[in-house]
């Protein structure tokens, strides 16, 4: 053994050397009957099954070991060891930035030709779901735990209709049928729809709402960037009725030869130049202004200094470069008005002094923060773009980053020092993109 990578209340998984190769073994120490089923079950498919997104097993994978101080044999399974991250830990990598068009239909291809392999075999999966697919370094997608997994017999179908067969539930990825003990080699492809919902949004499907007559997951307006046949695609997959759904994979894998594999590039008129930028700037200012002056007018009034101490002592012209200065261009800006306020007030009131200092200092945090964390978020816009229907993406429509936002918003700074060249480079670039849009490699477009 070389170290022990997981374990629960039914087993512990290891890493072991055999002769030479890293595998995984899987040791089952719970003993109750359903659970050794499930176990040999698991076993069974992945001997049968022989495709590079499938976790490979050899025919004496499956064995049992008594230990000396044990009546009760374990069972184990030792099997190919998949080396990268599943699906959910690698969009948590990416801070949840979502899969851009293209990711996404080589990735549906490559996760319907394995349930290709698998259904051919007259086994279902029932447990599809980002942990449970893994991405190796080359880009191949494993399934994996097949513990869950039935094999489609006519007494299986009976089982079906009389509702007697075991639920498997992962919420927000598991159909109604199968909550209710009914589920159907097309219940994989919901699972599989509700999949690319989370790596398209980089939410979980939980976190949208059902139409409350149809019962479709209301999720389009988050999937930013995607073409409405892909989006089309996706619904289709994750019908709430089974029999709307394609009824094989190879009805899905013909359907996905229509789909190119590399984005096209967008149409010039997505891109928003200029003019609509500053429109979207200017309502931001007048937002942010807003918010200053009453978030100053609470605080200082609900101290010893009230507003009209600060405006008496510096004077009102200053104390109004204090306020915009983050809402109008921050970064550099607002540091040299904190540093002006300062220099420039009275001595003999050390109080106010700081006072001023803070108003300067904050303006500066605030204004960073309100560009930063809006733009990196779901919404993928600042209130005054989002009015406008205008979103900021990397140049692969997808949603930036923390550090690509931060990235950004530094890059605004460096546009604003050189007099707004750099802003008004948006009306003659290629992709009218400003200059900080060029060094965060950056975009902004039409919603659509």
């Amino acid at each position: 053994m070389i170290q022990q990578l997981g374990g629960g209340g039914f087993g512990n998984t290891y890493e072991v050397d055999d002769s030479g190769t890293k595998k995984v073994l899987k040791v089952l120490f719970n003993i109750h009957p359903k659970a050794v089923e499930l176990f040999q079950q698991e076993a069974e498919v992945l001997k049968r099954l022989n495709h590079p997104g499938v976790p490979k097993v050899e025919s004496d994978g499956y064995f049992t070991y008594t230990p000396r101080d044990s009546q009760q044999p374990l069972h184990c399974l030792v099997m190919e060891k998949i080396e990268g991250l599943n699906l959910e830990e690698y969009l948590i990598q990416r801070d949840h930035q979502p899969i851009g068009e293209r990711a996404a239909v080589r990735w549906l291809k490559q996760l319907v030709e394995i349930l290709h392999t698998v259904h051919q075999q007259q086994y279902f999966h029932r447990d599809i779901k980002p942990p449970n697919i893994m991405l190796r370094p080359g880009g191949q997608l494993v399934l994996i735990d097949f513990g869950t997994a039935r094999e489609v017999t006519q007494t299986f179908m009976q089982k079906v209709a009389g509702q007697q067969v075991t639920g498997i539930m992962s919420p927000g990825y598991t159909p109604s049928e199968q909550m209710n003990g009914k589920a159907v080699p097309q219940s994989d492809f919901f699972a599989l729809g509700r999949t690319f919902v989370y790596l398209l949004t980089g939410k979980s499907p939980q976190e949208f709402p059902e139409h409350p007559r149809t019962g479709e997951l209301i999720w389009r307006t988050d999937a930013v960037g995607i073409s409405q046949k892909l989006l089309d695609f996706i619904d289709y997959l994750m019908a709430p009725f089974p029999g709307n759904r394609p009824r094989n994979t190879q009805d899905i894998l013909q359907r996905l030869a229509d789909f190119e594999t590399s984005s096209p590039p967008l149409p010039r008129h997505n891109y928003i130049g200029f003019g609509k930028r500053l429109v979207a700037y200017l309502i931001d200012t007048s937002i942010l202004t807003l918010g200053t002056a009453l978030f100053w007018k609470i605080i200082l009034s609900a101290g010893d200094i009230l507003p009209s101490d600060i405006i008496n002592y510096l004077g009102a012209f200053r104390f109004a470069l204090m306020c915009t200065s983050f809402s109008t261009v921050g970064g550099v800006f607002g540091l040299f008005f904190l540093t002006l306020a300062v220099l420039s007030s009275p001595g003999g009131e050390p109080e106010l002094n700081i006072v001023a200092l803070m108003i300067a200092g904050a303006g500066l945090i605030i204004h960073w923060l309100y560009f930063t964390l809006f733009e990196s978020s779901t919404q993928q816009a600042t209130l005054g773009k989002k009015v406008l229907n205008i979103v900021v993406t990397d140049e692969n429509q997808n949603r930036l980053s923390f550090a690509k936002a931060n990235q950004r918003y530094w890059g605004k700074t460096l546009s604003g020092l050189i007099l707004l060249t750099g802003f008004i480079m948006a009306g003659f670039t290629k992709k009218k993109q400003a200059l900080h849009d060029k060094i965060a490699r950056t975009i902004v477009i039409d919603k659509k």
